[in-house]
């Protein structure tokens, strides 16, 4: 980030942790600063993406020009004269069969919609509660596991594993801009993010409009998603005091996903927090929200968490590893990249190219756990389909795998003492 734009974050996030009924009125002619379009748009670029229904892709943009672009936008904004497109519609398969709607705005909602959340993010992280993780600047999945093992090694095994039924498409939008405008008395800048809400949803040529939800899939859904969810971390904190005379509960959510582990009565937490998800307008998927005890296993953000007793070290030990969903979407993943149609333009040594750094990504994210069985199956998985790939190619037969020496090289160094890779 640049100096200029780190120095405004931080000078913004000060004042506010100040004053916490302070509200901040001069915040759009920020997002209007170039260096701040700039910022957001390196962002953006990064990140990549497929295009809105403009059909413009950040490919497109680098190759006429982003200076343009971004003089354009700047001008728009100056001069009120900006308008949100509607975001584009389309279906992600969910590990069960359904299918996830996520929202694709355009490269230039995106990179609007990421100034907005550059300015005001500051204002709102200083109020969010400490056990809340998802999409926060210094926060990451795995202090969310971190957190759900400390809790289990503490004795809190009763497991209330719960699920919002669609939680981005129903959160009621002027609840949420109440909560935003309490720290934002800015009428631009609250225009303009009520404008974001509004754009509609673009599918099958045809434009929708809801009265609920933020589309999921845009830059600022997430940080949306965190200020109206605050208040969910705010009455459980609240209710602690009740808490202390049904036993010792902690909650552990990520964005929309979380579990509430306790040590005793998970049956009256669960009530407690029906209670609280209905003071908010939301409700609980009552076929994913269960009670489960950790020796039966449960699954969190693509880990598995087990508790049961070790012979060995002689008292009750906590385990995680990748859960069954994580393993099979890797392997989709492996089978995509050296599946036999892509033979007619993909060599077996392109698509271990394209496996390297896949495959890096998922052990990364699974290497500080239990994970050695599951990484070895992953590994011989895609060594046996670069294998039949290479085969195919040479027409030659499968069980010749000596003829194959295609991943030969070493893991990467942090990873090389936990694991035997093919990368």
């Amino acid at each position: 980030m640049g100096k200029s734009v780190s120095e405004m974050c931080s000078m913004l996030y000060e004042m506010a942790k100040t004053d916490s009924a302070r509200r901040f009125h001069s915040l759009y002619d920020k997002i209007c600063r170039m260096d701040f379009l700039l910022e957001a748009w390196k962002q953006v670029k990064e990140n990549g993406g497929s295009a809105g229904t403009d059909g413009i892709t950040v490919r497109s943009i680098l190759e006429q020009g982003e200076q343009q672009l971004l003089e354009q936008i700047q001008q728009e904004l100056s001069e009120r004269t900006y308008r949100p497109s509607p975001v584009r519609r389309v279906w992600i398969p969910k590990p069960n069969g359904k299918k996830r709607g996520l929202g694709i705005p355009t490269v230039r909602d995106r990179i609007v919609q990421t100034a907005v959340k550059i300015v005001i993010e500051p204002l709102f992280e200083c109020d969010f509660e400490p056990f809340s993780y998802g999409f926060r600047p210094g926060r990451s999945a795995h202090d969310a596991v971190d957190e759900i093992v400390k809790y289990l090694n503490f004795g809190c095994e009763h497991v209330v594993d719960a699920d919002i039924t669609t939680c981005f498409d129903n959160i009621p939008r002027h609840d949420l801009m109440m909560r935003i405008a309490k720290r934002i008395s800015d009428g631009a800048m609250l225009h303009l993010i009520r404008q974001f809400l509004d754009a509609g949803i673009m599918e099958d040529n045809e434009i929708h409009t809801q009265e609920k939800g933020t589309p999921q899939g845009s830059p600022l859904s997430p940080l949306l998603a965190n200020i109206f969810l605050d208040q969910l971390d705010k009455q459980w904190k609240h209710s602690l005091i009740w808490m202390r005379n049904n036993g010792d509960a902690h909650l552990i959510r990520y964005a929309d996903d979380f579990v509430i582990l306790s040590n005793s009565n998970p049956a009256r937490v669960k009530e407690k927090l029906d209670e609280i998800m209905q003071s908010i307008g939301l409700q609980l998927n009552a076929q994913k929200t269960r009670i489960v005890e950790a020796q039966e296993g449960f699954d969190f953000l693509g880990f598995t968490f087990e508790r049961h007793y070790s012979r060995r070290r002689k008292k009750r030990v906590t385990n995680w590893f990748p859960s069954s969903s994580s393993k099979k979407k890797i392997r989709s993943k492996v089978l995509e990249i050296t599946h036999r149609s892509r033979l007619a333009n993909t060599t077996p040594e392109q698509a271990r190219e394209q496996l390297v750094p896949v495959l890096n990504g998922w052990a990364n994210y699974f290497v500080y756990s239990s994970a050695t069985t599951a990484f070895n199956a992953v590994w011989d998985y895609a060594r046996y389909r670069l294998m039949i790939m290479y085969c195919r190619q040479h027409n030659m037969p499968k069980w010749k795998k000596s003829a194959t020496p295609i991943m030969d090289t070493g893991p990467p160094p942090r990873l090389r003492r936990r694991y035997n890779a093919i990368t």
